[in-house]
């Protein structure tokens, strides 16, 4: 069965907190500044990732509503 539109939203953020979640604990454990700075470039590559989805899906859902 085919996910709705908002089953896919929902995904995307539950993969974005996930990503955050596991990026932060990584890098306080590691505690040093270059597992910091990676942690947060993961989190912003996941963040893109979730703004274009949400961006494909807005238009998706505007495209359903138009016909």
């Amino acid at each position: 069965m085919a996910r709705t539109a908002f089953d896919e939203l929902v995904h995307r953020i539950n993969n974005l907190l996930g990503t955050i979640e596991i990026q932060a604990e990584l890098a306080r454990s590691e505690g040093t500044l270059p597992a910091h700075v990676n942690a947060v470039a993961h989190i912003v590559e996941s963040a893109n990732r979730t703004r274009e989805d949400v961006v494909r899906l807005r238009a998706a859902a505007e495209q359903s509503t138009d016909c």
